[in-house]
């Protein structure tokens, strides 16, 4: 054991080395490296209170762990202060610049709201007949969005804004991506940032919105870091935006719009038109995936030969989309979609099955009820483990965060342990007092809020309930594993294979 900084120790045994956080909780990180052969403590001016450590692939390393991080919870965890609501984070790997959502709440007065309407004619009308001098002195808070530029400094660990972008009188941002476009200029790839807002107006204004597009300047002198490049009005609130094959595809309102870029235009080149309004955008190679508002999720493919985006299967139910994504286990790939009700429910398109109607229906390969509302997917590789060795090495885990303020992960898992685990879970359902009187099996069985809904196989294992295996006593956890044929080794040695899996930070 070697400690490193204060309260932070380091255990080199086993197959992979652990970190020890002396706290109340005693928290443990495990290392990625696989087994450490030697390692020793290095302070010196280029690396201060940091670690060198020889991994048995023969690599030599040396890092230090950030001071700004609390490394009481599963992943190291750092607060920034925003003094605003962020609602949106994207990452630009180039620069390793992250590119933020936040509004600020600002007290303007009430004569100046409306001075800025839209509906001139109902200001008049309001003018006239409905407020009086008292009432236009008074004040209303507005919710007033910008795009920030945030970027790490490395040597200290804090924070910095390196540009904002502020959006225009009742615009509110509601998406922000970055694309990687073709330019039928230059023939050459460009990277850059995409935005997409809405102007909310009230009910009885037209919606309406903007597509932004900007670039990013490649030298740390300028001081500007962002330039805009493109800004085009929609006839809708654009909700998404995704980068497919070098073309831009847009969803404003009910219209999924496709289009290429010439350096100073969008082009559209196809489009496909969703029932209602289009929550969410998701690419993998040429397929697409996006979540209706109360349509559930659409699967489609764009092929560049006709320039078309074609149907491939939908879910004919009902489903209030919050959130989509695809999840990639090897060679298959499933589309993953969250709820109103706050369930989680995986799909995958089988054209060859009865059941699909010859390709047309989505097919449910699992289902769970979370207990919040799943408002973003992150696409994250796993990392390997010597216990998931398997032919499926491209496989990647799913990170959500919820309304609550929670932070999740679900993530493939082989046949056999997954089988294995199943029975367990089975049995601790019975063997582990019940969190708030809440049965776990019924608990997180699907919520169809009276609606009609055929119920889908059982193929998600609860890990939270799973995580209580360890807590049982000896002779306890020495029982469970025997009346369901395994060992109690196999099974811890499972939970750290998929803890050093998703250990993704």
């Amino acid at each position: 054991m070697l400690e490193v900084m204060r309260d932070c120790f380091l255990v080199a045994r086993g197959q992979s080395g652990l970190w020890f956080v002396d706290n109340d909780f005693g928290c443990i990180h495990r290392l990625c490296d696989g087994p450490i052969e030697a390692f020793t403590v290095l302070h010196n001016v280029n690396c201060c209170h940091g670690l060198i450590y020889v991994t048995s692939q023969g690599f030599l390393k040396i890092c230090q762990l950030p001071e700004a991080y609390n490394y009481d919870n599963y992943w190291p965890v750092q607060k920034i202060p925003l003094h605003g609501t962020p609602h949106q984070v994207t990452y630009y790997a180039e620069q390793s610049l992250y590119p933020l959502i936040v509004s600020v709440p600002v007290v303007r007065p009430l004569n100046q709201v409306l001075s800025i309407m839209a509906d001139q004619d109902l200001v008049h009308h309001m003018d006239n007949d409905a407020t009086s001098a008292d009432d236009l002195q008074k004040t209303y808070t507005v919710e007033e969005f910008e795009v920030r530029v945030l970027e790490l400094e490395k040597p200290s660990g804090r924070w910095e804004t390196r540009s904002t972008i502020p959006m225009q009188s009742f615009e509110n941002a509601l998406t922000v991506r970055i694309v990687t476009l073709h330019n039928t200029t230059t023939k050459e790839n460009e990277t850059l940032m995409a935005i997409g807002t809405a102007y909310v107006q009230g009910e009885d204004v037209a919606a309406r919105g903007r597509v932004l597009l900007f670039s990013f300047t490649k030298s740390e002198n300028s001081q500007n870091l962002v330039t805009e490049v493109y800004s085009k009005e929609s006839k809708g609130a654009v909700s998404a935006v995704a980068s497919l094959q070098g073309h831009l595809l847009i969803a404003a309102g009910p219209k999924i719009t496709l289009s290429k870029w010439t350096g100073s235009e969008l082009t559209a080149v196809a489009f496909y038109d969703a029932p209602l309004h289009v929550v969410s955008l998701n690419i993998v190679k040429n397929f697409v995936l996006f979540g209706d508002i109360h349509k559930s999720v659409y699967f489609l493919s764009w092929k560049e030969q006709g320039s078309q985006l074609t149907l491939l299967a939908k879910d004919f139910g009902s489903l209030d989309c919050f959130a989509t994504e695809f999840l990639i286990d090897g060679s298959t790939l499933n589309l993953a979609v969250s709820d109103s009700d706050k369930n989680l429910q995986i799909f995958y398109y089988a054209p060859k099955m009865v059941e699909s109607w010859k390709g047309q229906k989505l097919l449910s390969r699992a289902e769970f009820h979370v207990g919040a509302h799943l408002t973003k997917f992150m696409r994250l590789q796993m990392l390997p483990a010597p216990g998931l060795a398997s032919e499926k090495t491209n496989r990647f885990a799913l990170l959500f965060g919820t309304l609550d303020g929670g932070i999740g992960c679900i993530a493939p898992i082989d046949e056999l342990t997954f089988r294995r685990l199943q029975s367990l879970q089975r049995k601790l359902v019975d063997a582990v007092p019940h969190v708030c009187g809440l049965n776990p099996r019924s608990f997180r069985q699907f919520k169809s809020n009276g609606k009609a809904h055929r119920p889908g196989p059982d193929n998600i294992i609860d890990f939270e309930l799973l995580a209580h295996y360890e807590m049982l006593s000896l002779e306890e956890q020495l029982d469970i594993a025997q009346q369901i044929g395994t060992t109690r080794a196999q099974i811890l040695s499972n939970f750290a294979d998929i803890s050093l899996g998703t250990s993704f930070l």
